[in-house]
């Protein structure tokens, strides 16, 4: 089990995270921004060397995964703000917004084990 301070780093990620703003990419870029500035700087740099094998070793998938996601979201936002066509953007809004509901998933994964 992780210990609690880790638990609640996770669940203030999820909670940045739900909140995004969804109708000003601007006002979601900065959002994004910040959310990405607390997961590196409260959660990327957590020990986990003291946690055992098999949980260390989930935990660190999930690290990876999450930061991976992390930097990929403002780049959909770059992506969606320059979508010209409705089509195009329709695919820009269902991808970032699978990469979030993913990135939400580990969260939640996180703060139930």
């Amino acid at each position: 089990m992780l210990p609690t301070e880790q638990i609640l780093m996770w669940q203030q990620l999820f909670t940045l995270l739900s909140k995004l703003p969804t109708d000003s990419i601007p006002d979601l870029k900065v959002s994004l921004s910040r959310s990405i500035e607390f997961f590196e700087s409260h959660i990327l740099p957590q020990d986990l060397d003291s946690l055992p094998d098999p949980i260390a070793g989930k935990m660190r998938s999930y690290l990876t995964e999450s930061h991976r996601l992390l930097r990929l979201l403002p780049i959909d936002l770059t992506f969606i703000a320059a979508a010209r066509n409705p089509t195009t953007l329709q695919q820009r809004r269902q991808a970032y917004q699978e990469k979030l509901d993913l990135l939400l998933k580990y969260c939640q994964a996180v703060i139930e084990s």
